[in-house]
Parts: structure tokens; C-alpha cells; sequence
């Protein structure tokens, strides 16, 4: 376990955090998970959005990994050119930010109708994120259960308790820290090391299957990894890690949209979480987690049924921005807080 100093100090990832004193709110004998205060929606008509299909989501699939095979297609045309540039983006961009949304929205249940349908697109799009499915599953529960709230937050990177640099949020929007994180905790769990936080969140009968789940994923990597350098091939450099290292930056700049530099230790979700402004190509890929205030309001509604939410509550959302002006944002909150420098070592000199 990580101490409360040791988070203070910006070290702490995740689940592993260990905070002696929790904000009031977690104290309550009865946790009310955060939501929109005097917010609600018809009954009928909440039942209707959360009613399940396998078409919708066969389609957006289908499109997705069509078009992403495609975008592979043309980074492999451009090897050699300047277009290498601009095609590895978008192969990398919309390959990560597809992975981690479907694996987002199968890790809900809600994906597809048809649980091994679900499930199956669960494995394979969190292996490509580099997630083990189990953990993402309970990690994100926990999320939904305690957004924002230090020491609960299961995907809680940092806090304002924290101090943060530059650094800091390089790490994250690099998305360096984040798959470090995912790896670490692959190869413990692939070991039987489980976390006293991590056993908290995840039901006993499941942690086995945890472990056999990160045996797979570490044997695979390890497997490939042995492949590409007996055979000294760099098909796996060429069209995962290097996609993935420049797609992982923008899928994360899209994610940090969701919770980075928002209010903390609070039950309403227009204080701790954003929805960004749509965009038709964005969506495709993000599976509608722009509409992200509206997921945290009720996870179980499908993600192709979230526009129709957005209908019904939009009233009570403040407007969205877009990933660009939430961005600016973020880091003008960032600096806000001084990244460990001196307020005044920000002030213009004058003259007196």
C-alpha cells in the first residue's frame, strides 16, 4: 500500500492509496453514489434507455475496426513518406481510443445484449488497451461508486491534496504512467499479489480468475516479445507499440477531459465530471463517452442510447466545451495550483 505521505508526494496510482482520513461524506452510514441533484428521469422512459441490443452495437464494431484496418492499410502505403506523419495519428488515434472505449462500455455490461458477445469484445478490446478485463471491470465500479472522492476513487490519479508538476501530467498525458500502472499490476496479480485496496473492490470468487486473466496477458507479452526478437521481426513495432505510443496520447488528451483538475469530495456530478462538445468522427470511436455527466448518471443505459439522455436531462448540464478550450482549462488549473513554484515567481516584474 502506498502511505498518505507517499500520495501527498505525487507517487500513489489508482487503487493502491491509503488515506487515514477520508472526506466527511465517506463517513455517512449509507453512501449515496454521486449523481444530479433534483434530476430525474420518467420511469417508462428510463426503462426504455436501458433496454439492451446486439444491432447498434454490432454496427458501431463493425464500422470501427473496418475503418481502423483501413487506416492501417494506408500507414502502411506511407512507410517511407512524409504521410507517415499524418496516417500513424489516425491509426494510433482512433485504434487506442477504440480500444479503451469498448473496453469501457463491456466492462458496464451494457456493450451488447448477448452476454458472451459482451464479454468476447470485452477480452479483445482490453487486451488491446493493455488491460486485464477483471480489474477493469471492479476498478471502474468503484469509480462510478466514489467519483472523485480520494482514497475511494478506484481511477483517481491524483488529487489537490497532492503536489503536482509539470511532470505530473506528462506522465499522464503521455500516457506513461497509466500503462505502467496497468503492466505492474498484471504481472502481481499474475504472482497472486493482490492488493488489500484491490481485494476491497473485487468479490473473492473473482480474484482467481484475475490471476489466471493476467497469466494470460503477461504470457502473451512476453511470448510476442521472445517471437519478434528470435525471428527479428518488427511487425509488432511497427503496427502496435509505435501506433500505440503516439494513439495513447490522444486517447488520453480525450480522457483527461473527463475528470482532470474537476471538484473532488463532492456528490454532484456537474463538480466532478465533464461532458465535452459532439463530434460525429470523435464519437465513432469514443462510443459516446462525450457524453460523459450523462454516463455517470445512470451506467446502465447503453452508449447508444445516451444521445436520447442527453435529450431528456440536458436542462439541468452545464454547456460542453470541446477537448481543446477543456484542455486549456485543465493546465490553467494546473498552473493555478503553482506546480510547486511560488505564486509571486509568476507575477510580470515591475518597475517599483
Amino acid at each position: 500500500m502506498v502511505s498518505k505521505e507517499g500520495a501527498e508526494a505525487g507517487h500513489g496510482v489508482f487503487a493502491d492509496y491509503d488515506v487515514s482520513d477520508p472526506p466527511p461524506a465517506i463517513k455517512a452510514d449509507v453512501w449515496v453514489p454521486p449523481s444530479l441533484e433534483g434530476t430525474t428521469v420518467e420511469k417508462k422512459k428510463m426503462k426504455a434507455l436501458m433496454r439492451r441490443s446486439d444491432i447498434a452495437p454490432l454496427i458501431r464494431l463493425f464500422v470501427c475496426v473496418l475503418s481502423i484496418v483501413l487506416y492501417g492499410w494506408i500507414y502502411c502505403l506511407s512507410w517511407g513518406t512524409i504521410w507517415v506523419i499524418p496516417t500513424v495519428v489516425l491509426f494510433g488515434g482512433t485504434l487506442c481510443l477504440f480500444a479503451y472505449s469498448a473496453s469501457h462500455e463491456c466492462a458496464h455490461g451494457t456493450a451488447f445484449k448477448t452476454r458472451w458477445l459482451n464479454e468476447a469484445v470485452f477480452w479483445f478490446s482490453s487486451f488491446l488497451f493493455g488491460i486485464e478485463p477483471i480489474y477493469r471491470r471492479y476498478s471502474h465500479a468503484e469509480h462510478h461508486t466514489y467519483t472523485q472522492f480520494w482514497g475511494k476513487d478506484a481511477q483517481m490519479p491524483f488529487t489537490v491534496r497532492q503536489k503536482v508538476n509539470l511532470w505530473t501530467y506528462i506522465r499522464w498525458y503521455s500516457a506513461i504512467e497509466y500503462h505502467f500502472v496497468y503492466v505492474r499490476y498484471a504481472v502481481r496479480h499474475a504472482l497472486g499479489n493482490f492488493s488489500a485496496r484491490i481485494r476491497k473492490f473485487t468479490p473473492l470468487s473473482e480474484l482467481l480468475p484475475m490471476q489466471r486473466n493476467s497469466i494470460v496477458f503477461v504470457s502473451i507479452w512476453v511470448g510476442v516479445a521472445a517471437l519478434s526478437i528470435y525471428f527479428q521481426s518488427m511487425l509488432v513495432v511497427w503496427f502496435y507499440i509505435v501506433p500505440k505510443i503516439v494513439g495513447d496520447m490522444i486517447m488520453m488528451s480525450i480522457v483527461a477531459t473527463q475528470h482532470f483538475e474537476m471538484g473532488e469530495d463532492d456528490l454532484d456530478l456537474t463538480s466532478t465530471t465533464r461532458s465535452i462538445r459532439n463530434n460525429w468522427f470523435l464519437e465513432l470511436y469514443y462510443w459516446n463517452m462525450s457524453y460523459h455527466i450523462e454516463h455517470h448518471f445512470a451506467p446502465t443505459v447503453p452508449f447508444h442510447k445516451l444521445p436520447e439522455l442527453n435529450a431528456e436531462i440536458k436542462e439541468k448540464l452545464p454547456e460542453a466545451k470541446g477537448v481543446i478550450p477543456i484542455t486549456i482549462d485543465i493546465f490553467k488549473a494546473m498552473r493555478k495550483r503553482n506546480l510547486n513554484i511560488e505564486a509571486d515567481a509568476l507575477k510580470m516584474p515591475t518597475s517599483r
